[in-house]
């Protein structure tokens, strides 16, 4: 008949041995090698699998710490983006802002403008220090230009817009663009003039419309992320 063994414990310390019925203080008052080994074998046994369940234990309260940790990363991120997304979009909202008021002004400018014959009579120079004390500099060129405005005045005046590079002669023709409101708010017909008119609206514009793309881009992402999870 095979002996029946077992081990009492007591606040995770083994006190006592049993083997069929005969209790012992410690292993060491079993006179019997075999019943002793099998004690010692469920001692181990026991011993084992306290530390396993104690490991149990800690790695699911770190999986938990884990859990709420990451949730409140998360939140914190989520914050975060919404905050720079915020910026964002004010900024989108500021670029459109600007390329729109200085359309319209261009717009304005461009009803007002009438056109008369001109000729230049001078071309100044101007020269721009990059580093004054290495003498770097650039030369620039302003023509100045006479022409007859529709009320019978002949105005002399330079222009604004100058150029690397000496563009026009005294004694070229020129068409002469200005403000009947304002006849010294003039400038050259041609393409760099109007070009540069429509710089700032330009820039502002492309600027503002990508920031408003990469917002809608990344709430979109952000959205469809949310709605994947929360299924």
């Amino acid at each position: 008949m095979a002996k029946k063994y077992s081990v009492n414990w007591e606040d995770d310390v083994p006190v006592s041995f049993e083997v069929d019925g005969v209790t012992y203080d410690s292993l060491e008052d079993v006179t019997n090698p075999k019943d002793r080994r099998k004690l010692e074998a469920m001692l181990d046994t026991s011993e084992f699998d306290q530390a396993s369940e104690e490991f149990d234990k800690e790695f699911e309260e770190f999986n938990k710490n884990f859990d709420k940790e990451f949730k409140e990363m998360k939140a914190e991120s989520k914050t975060m983006e919404n905050t720079i997304l915020w910026i964002f979009s004010g900024v989108a909202v500021l670029m459109l802002l600007i390329a729109g008021i200085s359309s319209f002004f261009n717009v304005q400018k461009l009803s007002k403008e009438q056109s008369a014959d001109g000729v230049v009579v001078d071309v100044v120079k101007r020269r721009e220090y990059i580093n004054e004390q290495d003498r770097v500099y650039n030369d620039y060129y302003f023509p100045v230009v006479q022409f007859t405005a529709p009320d019978g005045k002949t105005r002399q005046m330079q222009m604004s817009e100058g150029s690397s590079s000496q563009e026009y002669e005294r004694g070229n023709q020129v068409t002469v663009l200005y403000n009947s409101e304002r006849p010294l708010d003039a400038r050259i017909k041609s393409a760099g003039s109007s070009m540069l008119m429509w710089i700032l609206p330009g820039i502002t514009g492309i600027l503002g419309i990508a920031f408003g793309g990469g917002v809608l881009l990344v709430r979109k992402f952000l959205f469809s992320e949310d709605e994947t999870n929360a299924a």
